[in-house]
């Protein structure tokens, strides 16, 4: 027969077995929907993180100067993107474009940026290659994809290999 107490007791044992097998699960999940509803305003990332690329991407965007903002960004293109063919593709189309829209991404104007999903890419032979940030537009309605991925040929640093911002 099962008292009341052994059922507390129960219980008890039951939640504490799922929270302390569980701890990277649950709090993987409570960051997943907490990305997700509020998102993750990035504003002052560390330095050669995949974020502190993205932002340095928005200030050369931001650049007055457009000459030395297109210099600036090209720094932060991963080397797959830095051939002849490829750099004029991202200066007749991606960069214009971004100058253009750069301040609806641009949170508090000063180059920081909300983020409300990511997405890990992994390499055929496992390990992480980049992640896929969806970032905040204020005018558009749906978040804007910039995938950032280690440089294999720019010592594993994080570059840039796609971005529709």
């Amino acid at each position: 027969m099962i008292t009341n107490k052994s059922l507390k007791t129960l219980v008890t044992s039951l939640i504490l077995l799922l929270l302390l097998g569980g701890c990277d699960s649950i709090r993987t999940t409570i960051d997943k929907v907490r990305l997700k509803t509020i998102g993750i305003t990035v504003t002052e990332p560390d330095t050669e993180t995949a974020e502190w690329v993205l932002m340095n991407a928005i200030e050369a965007a931001r650049d007055k100067n457009e000459a030395a903002g297109w210099q600036k960004f090209q720094h932060m293109l991963h080397s797959s993107e830095r051939s002849v063919a490829a750099l004029r593709g991202w200066y007749t189309g991606a960069w214009p474009r971004m100058r253009k829209q750069i301040d609806h991404y641009d949170i508090n104007g000063d180059g920081s940026f909300k983020i409300v999903d990511v997405r890990e890419m992994t390499r055929s032979a496992g390990g992480i290659a980049g992640y896929e940030y969806y970032i905040v537009s204020k005018k558009k309605e749906m978040p804007t994809p910039c995938a950032v991925y280690k440089d294999e040929e720019n010592g594993e640093k994080w570059r840039i290999r796609r971005c529709s911002l």
